[in-house]
């Protein structure tokens, strides 16, 4: 069935049959006219943006032998299949094991379950420490005016920062969509070097085109530009999701900028992909440009940069149970941007890259067959890296001489910007039922990502055929090696943890319970109660080693759960009194307004005269004022200071959500999506369907 599916998969991936909507001629002399047209990138690296070693490939013979391969696991050979299946093979070796021995090897089962527990708890407990790091550098974060900083550095540094942000979206609200356009426009860039693309997909008919034209009618004035393309349906080779429409909108972004931008230094042109509802902070573009400037130009040109999603604006409002996984989240997000000494942090829903690494002959924007397009597109950008500089040593041993050899090693960076992007939890207006029904399925989607082990097994087998195993340096094995166990440990140990758990409470925990009530230990309990106390520490006596274990280990837990709820208050109340966002406008002056030539002519909406007074001083306009926390109050929550009582209150409401809806939690938002999508994976290949969550809807 797999074979099948792949058979139907064209080798490279053609050109789409739509024609392009902006019709332009770009020479062929920049490194992004192969991605505007459509065309894979030829395997030579002339004119790349990002080659700072002393050699440059002519390309000549690289030209001759065809375009760059693209590394897919698509492709129609035993290799990526291979690949394909290996998170298949672990997913089911694991839940087999646990499954056997549960079943008939009770001793072994206890072990088993003993060791994923206590793996799970130094991995939450490391979530746990880090977090809570986080949650500091978040508030110092924001208590940054990162756009002063940024006006401090030399006029000739800040000239030609722009910033294009893409937002692909599907039957989204429209009151939604204008609220995070009008979010973008508090910005002190927004209007002097922010170009908004509204990147909607075509299969929604017209009445899709009438609401971007409404939407870019009304908030249009905010930015330097905005417009909208229409993602084509059934393209050939094409997955139907966000990463495939991403791509379509960075390509008809490059037909109208491209003239402009090939005479831009591309490493200082940001590009930012972000979901429909995400709400960043007015400060982040300010930030990243000026984090990125600190930077060398080879180093800012590899690097990503993420703010930590919190998924909190509706938090108050959705079942516990889904609450509870917007508590994992957020743990986790902040913990990988905080600590990266042992794990990296990868791009995860909004985040940023530069136009010099995204238009890299290696990268090519992003994949149209994949569906979890942020990790992907990370692990992409890390493996190009790696291969430029594979090609950069070959090209050096061919010359011979006594140059110093190339070490391929790692240089692709997840660069953390601590303000918060605030986005909205799955729930469905058709009540409580229907929302977990629908964060059900946007958990099936987000498990689809277990495929991305594959992807990176694929690309590190690949590049080691092509220079040689033993000539990547250890350092760099070990760190794509956990790349694997960070996916390894996020998909498949610690659901078949929350497994084990399950078959243990259903096979020996629970039996034992109904037996204890039936020949009357409740009613031995109430009647003679230190006496049952104290036959507890003889049940501990009576345990053999691989029991005693697995309670050891499920005690840890525990304790850790209480810290983890510390940050979660920590973080929610500080967005809730406002702490994130008392520096969302800038002390900076105002500076005029510049603009940047584009191919169309045609002017996106129309303005008074008042508006484009006020658009000349560099002030966006909006029905609503900017001044105060507008945006980022939390859905029926008003913000502003509480007292200790109150955060007390929130931490026993998060802490119980952790207990007591925790596993609920991840047995039907993680352990069951991943078996399906497992199951999917091993009957269809990477041919998944993309699944579109609901969202609080407007009146």
């Amino acid at each position: 069935m797999a074979a099948e599916v792949r058979q139907r998969r064209p080798r490279t991936r053609p050109p789409p049959q739509a024609p392009p909507e902006i019709e332009v001629e770009l020479p062929e002399s920049l490194p992004f006219s192969r991605i505007a047209s459509g065309v894979p990138t030829p395997r030579s690296t002339l004119g790349s943006p990002l080659t700072s070693h002393a050699y440059r490939r002519s390309g000549v013979g690289d030209l001759a032998a065809g375009p760059r391969r693209h590394i897919s696991l698509s492709e129609v050979e035993l290799l990526p299949w291979l690949c394909c299946m290996a998170p298949v093979l672990c997913l089911f070796v694991n839940y087999s094991s646990v499954l056997v021995t549960s079943l008939f090897f009770p001793y072994a089962a206890d072990m088993l379950t003993a060791a994923l527990t206590c793996v799970t708890f130094f991995w939450i407990a490391n979530l746990s420490v880090s977090s809570m790091l986080g949650a500091f550098k978040l508030r110092e974060g924001c208590s940054t005016d990162w756009h002063v900083l940024l006006q401090q550095l030399p006029l000739e540094d800040r000239e030609g920062v722009q910033h294009i942000v893409l937002l692909p979206n599907y039957k989204e609200n429209e009151r939604m969509l204008k609220e995070t356009l009008e979010n973008l426009g508090r910005s002190r860039m927004a209007q002097s070097s922010m170009r908004v693309v509204l990147a909607m997909e075509a299969r929604e008919g017209p009445s899709g085109r009438e609401k971007a034209a409404r939407i870019m009618a009304e908030k249009g004035h905010l930015f330097a530009d905005i417009f909208a393309t229409y993602h084509p349906e059934g393209v050939p080779g094409e997955v139907a999701g966000k990463s495939s429409n991403t791509q379509w909108a960075f390509r008809e972004a490059l037909r109208r900028y491209g003239a402009t931008l090939g005479k831009m230094d591309l490493s200082k042109v940001f590009l930012t992909v972000a979901d429909a509802d995400t709400l960043f902070h007015p400060q982040y573009f300010s930030a990243l440009s000026y984090q990125g400037l600190l930077m060398e130009k080879e180093e800012r040109s590899w690097t990503l940069w993420q703010s930590p999603v919190l998924l909190i604006r509706n938090l108050f409002t959705v079942p516990s149970v889904i609450r509870s996984s917007s508590h994992a989240t957020l743990i986790f997000e902040l913990a990988a941007l905080a600590n990266q000494y042992i794990f990296p942090a990868f791009a995860y829903s909004a985040y940023s890259t530069t136009l010099a690494l995204a238009s890299h002959p290696e990268v090519d924007g992003w994949d149209v067959d994949v569906i979890a397009e942020d990790h992907h597109m990370f692990c992409k950008c890390y493996f190009a890296a790696l291969w430029e500089l594979s090609h950069a040593a070959l090209e050096t041993k061919k010359k011979g001489g006594g140059e110093e050899p190339i070490e391929i090693v790692p240089m692709v960076e997840v660069q953390p910007i601590f303000l918060p992007a605030i986005s909205y939890l799955v729930e469905s207006n058709d009540g409580y039922l229907a929302s977990l029904y629908e964060r059900f399925q946007q958990a099936r989607r987000h498990m689809q990502g277990v495929v991305e082990l594959g992807y990176v097994l694929l690309q590190w087998a690949r590049l080691s055929g092509a220079v040689g195993f033993s000539k990547i340096p250890i350092r760099t094995h070990l760190s794509i090696s956990l790349i694997v166990i960070k996916m390894h440990m996020l998909h498949i140990t610690s659901t078949s943890q929350c497994f084990a758990l399950i078959l243990a409470a259903i096979l020996r925990v629970v039996p034992r319970i109904v037996m204890w009530v039936l020949s009357g230990g409740l009613g031995q309990l109430v009647q003679e109660r230190l006496a049952v106390l104290g036959s507890i520490g003889h049940g501990w006596e009576g345990m053999n080693l691989a029991q005693q274990a697995l309670v050891t280990s499920l005690g840890q837990i525990s304790g850790v759960m209480l810290l983890y709820s510390i940050t979660c208050t920590m973080v929610v109340s500080d967005c809730v009194e406002g702490r994130y966002h008392k520096l969302a406008k800038s002390a900076a002056p105002e500076s005029p307004v510049r603009s940047m030539q584009r191919v169309s002519e045609e002017p996106t909406s129309a303005t008074s005269t008042s508006e484009d007074e006020e658009r000349t001083q560099g002030r966006p306009i909006s029905p609503r004022s900017t001044d105060g926390l507008i945006g980022f109050e939390l859905q029926g929550i008003f913000a502003g200071r509480r007292s200790w009582l109150w955060r007390i209150g929130l931490f026993l409401y998060i802490f119980s959500d952790t207990v007591f809806s925790g596993y609920p939690a991840m047995t039907f938002f993680a352990m069951v999506p991943v078996l399906l999508a497992g199951w999917s994976l091993f009957q269809r290949g990477t041919d998944f369907e993309y699944i579109v969550a609901a969202k609080p809807e407007f009146e």
